[in-house]
């Protein structure tokens, strides 16, 4: 499941880094980035929403994932629930960021980037949006909820 909803989230992440390269004094984007990362939690936080409403609504299945004394349990299901969603969230992140690498380094290329007509913008751009991605891979798991990621861009991008 982090497959698919990382690279949704990674692809935005990438959008967000390219608006500097496309960004003029006529046009500063800077509403634009708001948007995204407004989507990029708004998406998260809907999956685990929808995801997790499934899941109390199911509980009393046949317990296909655990053992059904599992489900009998409140407290035990509470924390195995929390370990499950924390596991997909930072699956999400490492797939997202893996996305982002191969999408600027590898052969199938992002058109935000790709259409920005100045090199060392573009390089810019790029370059942000590929050290975020490595720290993203690397510390995912130092994140707790997509506030903080999206906090974490907003630096990036200060700096």
């Amino acid at each position: 499941m982090g497959f698919d909803v990382g690279a949704f989230i990674g692809n935005l992440i990438l959008t967000f880094f390219a608006q500097d390269g496309h960004s003029n004094e006529g046009a500063d984007r800077k509403l634009y980035k708001v948007w995204i990362l407004k989507t990029i939690s708004e998406t998260w936080n809907l999956f685990y929403s929808k995801f997790t409403a499934l899941w109390d609504k199911h509980q009393d299945g046949p317990g296909e994932a655990y053992l059904p004394e599992i489900y009998s349990n409140l407290d035990l299901q509470i924390l195995i629930k929390k370990k499950y969603m924390d596991d997909v969230f930072h699956d999400t992140l490492g797939f997202g960021a893996a996305k982002m690498i191969r999408r600027i380094v590898g052969v199938s290329h992002v058109e935000d980037f790709e259409s920005i007509k100045e090199a060392d913008k573009r390089a810019d751009c790029e370059r942000k949006a590929l050290n975020f991605a490595k720290t993203l891979l690397k510390d995912r798991r130092q994140f707790q909820n997509i506030e903080e990621v999206v906090s974490a861009i907003e630096l990036l991008d200060t700096r």
